[in-house]
């Protein structure tokens, strides 16, 4: 009878031993010149290391709305990643690689990067910043559980926050506490964690909690995450980051060991500023969710921005000679850990309240960020102009355009035009636009009599 599959491999297994040392090799590299006995076969030398690939993740908290494709030594590994996307774990060869991120839909690279990720190890990779400046970053993960009862914490500080004062160079400090215990007589868990400092790593007691942050060294919040819940024997990365906000931050919680929860933990905080351009109402108080806010705000005024509960809200503005009747009232979600302005504007009888989602990152070294808001009931679409060059094209009756970079620290002449006729019907000039800031200019009034606001969004 002829020998079967198990026997002829019983017989090589036979020969394999009978051969004298130096003739194994041969032998070896004799099966692996038959393609049907084992293919992609490799000799097993001393010196053969098997493959130990690295465990690769990536987070997606770039200021854009717009999906990047990450690639790994230019094949795309993770595509269309939407702003805040966390994806699973993959394996990456251990050799140095280019790590290149680009919009989705584009063929331009935004950023690139060379790295060598260490055998068996598990990252995670942070795509974070703005457009302008987007940075790379590496968290180093913890893929074994801690002890029973307890929990661990990464943090990553991928937010480039402000105190109102300087944006992305305020340090933060974190309290992780008991849900509802006052932060006034009690210290952070991590102190003094500057913008792009990564892995800060502490270990806890499993159970509830309420994760905060505050400007480093006061008790000024920039994030409240409410009631948390940690489990037992999880390690989890803690991602800060932001939603455009110039002094608010957010946090993803995306577990690296354990639960393998990947979660947006929304804050509860937002900020509001309201602007008067109620030409015919005179001074405006505002409120909230029938509370008192702004009060006495005259006519062509910004507020400051305030820190106010995120969630659904009702404002609504009253003018200040008239207590009690209101003039307009706007429903609005405050979103968590974001920037919104509301303005009142049109003719007495008929005024109305619009909300604007604010965007408030850092831009461009050396540049301005500027909008350009038509609060005018009865205007015609305006085209804007600043020194001459066109900067927004049909900017409708309470409507806003997009942002747009301007050099800073330059005298700049605003020009507004109707879409239609390209006549003028406002100039502001000599405007001299702080550099990495960011601002609002509104046009205000009834068409034939227009009035210009410049107000600063950050500092």
């Amino acid at each position: 009878m002829a020998a079967g599959p198990a026997s002829a491999a019983w017989h090589n297994v036979k020969l394999f031993q009978d051969l004298p040392m130096p003739k194994i090799f041969k032998f070896l590299a004799a099966l692996c010149a038959l393609p049907l006995i084992l293919v992609g076969c490799r000799v097993n030398s001393i010196n053969y290391f098997p493959p130990t690939p690295a465990h690769i993740r990536v987070v997606n908290v770039l200021g854009t709305t717009t999906p990047i494709n990450v690639s790994v030594n230019g094949v795309t590994t993770w595509s269309n990643l939407p702003f805040e996307a966390m994806t699973g774990y993959v394996d990456v060869e251990n050799v140095s690689s280019n790590i290149a991120v680009s919009l989705a839909g584009s063929t331009t690279t935004l950023l690139q990067q060379t790295y060598n990720p260490a055998g068996k190890e598990f990252f995670t990779l942070v795509i974070y910043g703005t457009l302008e400046s987007p940075t790379l970053g590496v968290m180093a993960d913890v893929n074994q559980p801690p002890p029973s009862g307890k929990f661990a914490l990464n943090v990553f500080n991928a937010a480039p926050t402000g105190n109102g004062l300087t944006l992305g160079a305020t340090s933060l400090d974190i309290y992780l506490t008991p849900p509802g215990q006052a932060l006034d007589n009690i210290s952070p868990v991590f102190n003094f964690i500057r913008y792009t400092t990564t892995n800060i790593f502490g270990q806890f007691s499993s159970g509830p909690y309420q994760l905060r942050m505050t400007v480093a060294g006061t008790k000024t919040l920039v994030y409240d995450s409410g009631p948390l819940t940690f489990p037992d024997q999880t390690a989890t990365d803690v991602i800060l980051y932001s939603r455009g906000s110039a002094v608010l931050a957010n946090v993803l919680l995306n577990d690296s060991d354990g639960a393998a929860q990947q979660r947006i933990a929304n804050s509860l905080l937002s900020r509001l500023k309201v602007v008067n351009g109620a030409f015919q109402s005179g001074s405006v108080n505002q409120f909230l969710n029938g509370v008192a806010g702004v009060v006495n705000l005259a006519f062509a005024t910004a507020s400051a921005y305030s820190v106010v509960p995120a969630g659904a809200a009702t404002v609504t503005f009253e003018a200040s000679s008239t207590p009690g009747a209101t003039i307009a009232s706007i429903a609005n979600t405050l979103v968590g850990a974001t920037d919104s302005s509301i303005f009142v504007s049109g003719f007495a009888g008929s005024t109305r309240a619009t909300a604007l989602t604010d965007k408030n990152s850092p831009p461009g070294s050396g540049s301005v960020a500027l909008r350009f808001v038509n609060a005018s009931p009865n205007s015609p679409p305006l085209d804007v102009y600043a020194n001459g060059a066109l900067q927004a094209r049909a900017v409708g009756a309470y409507a806003a355009s997009a942002y747009i970079a301007l050099a800073a620290n330059v005298a700049t002449t605003l020009s507004f035009k109707d879409s239609a006729t390209q006549a003028d019907v406002l100039t502001i000039a000599s405007q001299t636009f702080v550099s990495d800031q960011t601002f609002s200019v509104y046009v205000l009034g009834p068409a034939g009599a227009l009035s210009g606001l410049v107000t600063p969004d950050t500092p």
